[in-house]
């Protein structure tokens, strides 16, 4: 039975969270216990304790929670991935953060949850980043729309949009999926498809569309109007 209990916290996602405020951090850490699924690994109160931390440790997903007039120093970011390169972020915003979301989506950040969102979708958030995925709010997306993003990609812009024409089926299904932010696992499901030939899918359609990664590819899916762009009054 120890065994068994030893190899369950060993298979858990491993989180070390940043929070300002005690009660926050006291808070984020129980909710996140609670979870079969997820291991706090440490907590942090500043940069400069994150990066102690996260350099010995080297946690599966870090949790970065910004409160109101947080969130302008995102050099945060790029020190976070140069000691721990293997590590996810996920952001936990307040609706009042300074945080520049499109320039943080840039520098490697793969999920943000706003503060008034239901605690199940920061769980979501954790579990579908720690899988190599994303996962952004809609609000964010009408941004992305914009073109604030892609101002600093054109790489994936370049040539992308010319080759719809090669796509199959099954990938212009995944792809819209992908935009609707559904995971790995939702996709196979609706499919009645393997995770792993989901993962195959999104290999070719990557190298279809010159693109490298699942954020671009959601942008792609509502420029070119595969899913329909959310509204952006928000």
């Amino acid at each position: 039975m120890d065994r068994f209990y030893n190899n369950l916290r060993h298979q858990r996602t491993k989180v070390t969270i940043l929070a300002t405020l005690g009660l926050v951090r006291d808070y984020l850490k129980v909710l996140l216990e609670s979870e079969r699924e997820l291991s706090v690994l440490d907590i942090a109160e500043s940069k400069q304790e994150l990066l102690e931390k996260i350099s010995q440790n080297n946690p599966s997903v870090v949790l970065i929670c910004l409160m109101d007039n947080e969130g302008n120093d995102l050099d945060l970011v790029t020190d976070l991935f140069r000691v721990a390169p293997q590590s996810k972020i996920v952001i936990l915003s307040s609706p009042n953060s300074l945080l520049d979301q499109p320039a943080a989506l840039k520098l490697g950040v793969t999920g943000i949850v706003g503060t008034n969102q239901p605690f199940r979708v920061l769980i979501r958030a954790i579990r579908q980043v720690s899988e190599g995925e994303i996962w952004l709010n809609q609000k964010l997306i009408a941004q992305l729309l914009g073109g604030s993003f892609y101002a600093g990609n054109d790489k994936s812009k370049t040539s992308a949009f010319y080759k719809v024409d090669n796509l199959t089926n099954r990938e212009m299904e995944v792809i819209s999926m992908v935009g609707l932010g559904m995971s790995n696992k939702e996709i196979s499901k609706n499919l009645f498809i393997s995770t792993a030939t989901v993962r195959h899918h999104l290999s070719s359609i990557y190298g279809k569309l010159n693109i490298e990664d699942r954020l671009n590819l959601a942008i792609y899916a509502y420029r070119e109007k595969i899913v329909q762009p959310p509204a952006k009054s928000f």
